[in-house]
């Protein structure tokens, strides 16, 4: 029994139709799909729902949504956002993802996953080559996020890291990157906030691990944090992209389950009925 709660359409920055998303969840095995478009920023439109199309894209989605219901589909549908901590609030939503992609320096918004070139420029010239600056002044803001954007999902914890592969710009376990991600890793887990496991980055070529990385996985695991993987997919062809990838990942840092979003909330399965796609019990309380 599977779900995949972070993708995106043609409606935002993706490539397929909500349809075709929906379709390939079915074709796929899925139990549940999540729409989850960009939040509108006024500042950036490059890739979110553009200002007058919010209520189209959550109309065509509500229809999906009820007909995947009215024909006994074996995919539920729930539609959702992925809110930018800087976007546009929205409401009549099943659920939301939190997501940080800008920082604001100077009274200006910088993208941190727009690409590498962007993001080594912002460090050089914002941040006088300090990679780790940059990193906390992030993760100060991911801190903000259940308060901010209501979500029920953090998205992408370590996004910071996006372009990092091999190391390439800093160390991802130097006690100061860690540090700070952990103390704010605490932060939303005392917040009951659910983690995301996200393989996006890998689909997209990026990276060869998901988001959070091994270190900060294993640390949330510690803290008793929740989590959910999803794959960020923006084709239908990436939807679930990675997830035995991301089971073995968690099991890794000792998770033995993980989390489905349901019309009635979030319901713990375990990884191995999770991983083989059956249709079991899902497990209450694990």
């Amino acid at each position: 029994m599977r779900g995949d709660y972070h993708t995106h359409s043609i409606f935002d920055d993706g490539k397929s139709t909500l349809m075709q998303m929906a379709e390939a969840a079915e074709r796929k095995g899925m139990f549940y799909l999540g729409f989850s478009a960009h939040s509108y920023q006024s500042f950036d439109e490059s890739f979110c729902v553009k200002r007058n199309k919010f209520q189209e894209y959550l109309r065509e989605a509500r229809e999906i949504q009820a007909l995947f219901e009215a024909e006994g589909r074996r995919t539920n549908i729930l539609v959702g956002i992925e809110q930018d901590l800087f976007g546009k609030q929205e409401k009549g939503l099943d659920y939301t993802i939190g997501s940080v992609h800008y920082l604001h320096q100077g009274g200006e918004y910088l993208c941190i996953d727009a690409s590498p070139e962007r993001l080594s420029r912002i460090v050089e010239e914002v941040y006088g080559g300090d990679w780790y600056r940059m990193t906390e002044d992030y993760f100060d803001l991911v801190e903000t996020l259940p308060e901010r954007t209501g979500c029920d999902i953090i998205g992408h914890f370590d996004l910071v890291a996006k372009f990092n592969a091999g190391n390439r710009f800093f160390d991802e376990e130097s006690p100061r990157y860690l540090r700070r991600a952990g103390e704010v890793m605490e932060s939303l887990v005392k917040k009951n906030a659910v983690f995301e496991i996200n393989t996006g980055a890998m689909s997209r070529g990026y990276r060869d691990i998901p988001y959070p990385n091994m270190p900060l996985l294993s640390l949330l695991r510690q803290l008793g944090g929740e989590i959910i993987i999803n794959s960020d997919a923006h084709t239908a062809g990436t939807i679930g992209y990675g997830f035995d990838y991301a089971c073995a990942a968690a099991a890794k840092a000792g998770f033995s389950y993980t989390n489905l979003l349901t019309r009635s909330g979030f319901a713990k399965i375990g990884l191995s009925c999770f991983q083989s796609w059956q249709e079991e019990t899902i497990l209450r309380g694990a």
